[in-house]
């Protein structure tokens, strides 16, 4: 949350200065992994779904109020993913439950949702690979997405998830250093449009 917070920040009042933006990319990999966590792990789909859906509306107007464009807001990107994902486990004895992702992945970058493909491909990532192969399939997208848009900052993004793909090693350490303290709920399901919403306030003083 902090990370994004300061991503965004440097978005709308420094957007000549880079090191906002780089250490806004931890970020999107941090959400993106707990996301693909989440869609597991949850005991009821379709309330995660539906979560999912309306902090998506919720989140569109601020979002398309603060940086002044019509892209569709990150969180729309988990729903549509996460939609595939639940799609294509319901269809899994079928070869045909593989146009459940590859129809996501058309409709993200056609409509203009944050990150589009790669955000599906980032989370389809952390929830089918881990170890070595995540970071090396992690540093593949990016390297086609610098390609694709000249964007060398995307780099960035690797951090997080090295640390996701060597965690187990040092999870006892993690633990020990957390004392079992876990973010609120409530403040997880809020801080993006809630966030969104001050900035834009702010931007109007």
């Amino acid at each position: 949350m902090f990370t994004m917070l300061i991503d965004h920040i440097g978005i709308v009042w420094f957007s000549d200065s880079s090191i906002w933006r780089i250490l806004g990319r931890i970020a999107f990999p941090i959400y993106t992994f707990y996301v693909a966590q989440g869609m597991v792990l949850t005991r009821n789909r379709k309330k995660y779904v539906i979560r999912l859906a309306v902090l998506a509306l919720i989140s569109q107007l601020p979002f398309s109020l603060l940086f002044d464009n019509s892209n569709i807001n990150v969180i729309g990107t988990f729903l549509i993913s996460v939609a595939a994902y639940y799609l294509m486990e319901h269809f899994k004895h079928t070869p045909l439950r593989f146009l459940f992702p590859v129809a996501a992945a058309v409709l993200l970058e056609q409509f203009h949702f944050d990150y589009g493909a790669y955000g599906l491909l980032l989370l389809f990532l952390y929830r089918y690979v881990s170890g070595t192969a995540m970071w090396v399939g992690h540093l593949s997208m990016n390297l086609l997405y610098w390609l694709m848009y000249s964007a060398s900052l995307q780099m960035y993004s690797l951090i997080p998830t090295l640390a996701f793909a060597y965690a187990p090693k040092f999870q006892t350490r993690f633990s020990d250093l957390l004392h079992g303290y876990s973010t609120p709920r409530w403040l997880w399901r809020t801080f993006y449009p809630a966030h969104l919403v001050v900035l834009y306030m702010l931007t109007k003083i």
